[in-house]
């Protein structure tokens, strides 16, 4: 696929019905992991830490579509503008 190809493919991920239940319930049971670390009973540092890092997983796995999203518009752009085809003040809805 091009970086175009992909772009499209990326954008209509994240404008799909099923990418938004997806982050819903993701981020639902982010808050709930949150709300258990904070009210369960005291456990070992590294419960605490693995429930962190637990966490963090999650969060980087909904906000990865839009980062690759904007990894291939500046891959785009890039691409553009080595070919020349852009001008000085060049945005993404030039292309």
């Amino acid at each position: 696929m091009t970086p175009k190809q992909k772009q499209v493919a990326v954008d209509s991920l994240l404008k799909s019905k099923g990418w938004q239940v997806i982050k819903d319930e993701m981020e639902k049971s982010i808050l709930q992991a949150a709300y258990q670390l904070c009210d369960g009973p005291a456990m070992p540092i590294e419960e605490v830490h693995f429930r962190r890092g637990s966490m963090w997983a999650a969060r980087k796995f909904v906000d990865l579509p839009d980062v690759v999203s904007q990894v291939l518009n500046n891959d785009i752009l890039m691409d553009a503008a080595n070919r020349g085809e852009l001008k000085q003040d060049a945005t993404a809805s030039t292309l």
